[in-house]
């Protein structure tokens, strides 16, 4: 059964981050503050050179082990960053959870090294990120994705596939990365597990309407560190279903981002270190064809070629930094 889609992999994340100074140089760029962010308040309880604050954290006398501050701090530091990936570039999910953290970050260094108040503003400020997760998070369920594939089937060689089976088969992970598009989308992928090279991946609204289903194999770390050239092998391929073609060329260029940053394994630093190899990852040729579930030439609910849409011609103006998991 496809599991209930929720944000991304996790990362720790420290809350001294600044964020008003990475945003001026990427105007609201939740993902890319994310990718940048170090990865805790104290980096380690044996500096000798420990804030108050840093002090607190460290030396906090819990009276349940739920109190301890080392723990709330990396948790809280997960979900922030979890979020920060889930709000997207310029939006206004972005900017107010940039601000509501600067405002934390505040609130936490009035506490100085009283451990009691760093515990009630973490935990406070836990909630607040609950919260906004529940709302970042597109409402798509199984229903909905079932309403798309409609009981339809893909000819796939000498075989039929399931387009419901076959995207299960491909998110059968937990949880599922996600990531807000430049359009308001959010792109949600995954991995069959133990074998990262059956992915599936859905295109979803801001209030869980499926635009694009993709199947995608052959891909993931197609080019490794070191490797400078690739050709598709004849099993690679994205497969992409819309019921609206034009959800093909609104989409288009993320999918072809997301794609350059499959064969490079995700988590690349571009624009940054790893800039080169995101341009070169973002000019290979890719496998990709598209497919129309409102084909009226399928016949008994399969797809073949015949329903096949010629690929628009779509600005190469997302980066594949933008996609973490």
């Amino acid at each position: 059964m496809i599991r209930k889609i929720i944000l991304g992999t996790a990362a720790c994340v420290a809350i001294t981050f600044s964020w008003s100074a990475s945003a001026a140089d990427t105007p609201f760029n939740c993902p890319a503050i994310a990718a940048n962010t170090p990865d805790g308040f104290v980096s380690s309880c044996h500096n000798t050179s420990l804030t108050p604050l840093q002090s607190a954290i460290c030396h906090y006398k819990p009276r349940v082990w739920t109190d301890n501050l080392l723990l709330l701090d990396s948790t809280v530091g997960v979900d922030y960053v979890r979020d920060l990936r889930a709000a997207g570039t310029g939006t206004p999910q972005c900017k107010a959870l940039l601000e509501s953290h600067k405002a934390y970050e505040k609130e936490l260094q009035g506490c100085g090294s009283n451990g009691d108040c760093v515990l009630k503003v973490m935990r406070n400020w836990a909630g607040t990120l609950h919260r906004i997760e529940d709302r970042l998070r597109p409402p798509l369920d199984e229903a909905a994705l079932k309403r798309f594939a409609g009981g339809m089937q893909f000819q796939d060689g000498q075989r039929t596939v399931s387009l419901l089976q076959r995207l299960e088969q491909g998110m059968d992970l937990y949880p599922l990365p996600q990531m807000a598009l430049p359009n308001g989308n959010v792109l949600v992928w995954g991995f069959q597990p133990h074998n990262a090279q059956v992915q599936s991946l859905a295109v979803v609204d801001r209030q869980g309407a499926v635009q694009l289903l993709g199947f995608v194999d052959g891909l993931y770390l197609a080019l490794p560190s070191g490797k400078t050239r690739w050709e598709p092998g004849k099993d690679a391929r994205i497969a992409l279903f819309v019921r609206d073609p034009a959800a093909l060329s609104q989409n288009l260029s993320a999918i072809h981002a997301w794609a350059a940053a499959d064969v490079l394994g995700f988590n690349q630093d571009c624009p940054g270190k790893d800039q080169a190899r995101c341009q070169a990852a973002a000019k290979l040729p890719l496998p990709i064809q598209a497919y129309n579930l409102n084909c009226k030439a399928a016949k008994d609910k399969i797809i073949q070629q015949h329903c096949a849409l010629p690929l628009p011609q779509v600005p190469d103006n997302i980066s594949p930094g933008l996609f973490w998991q």
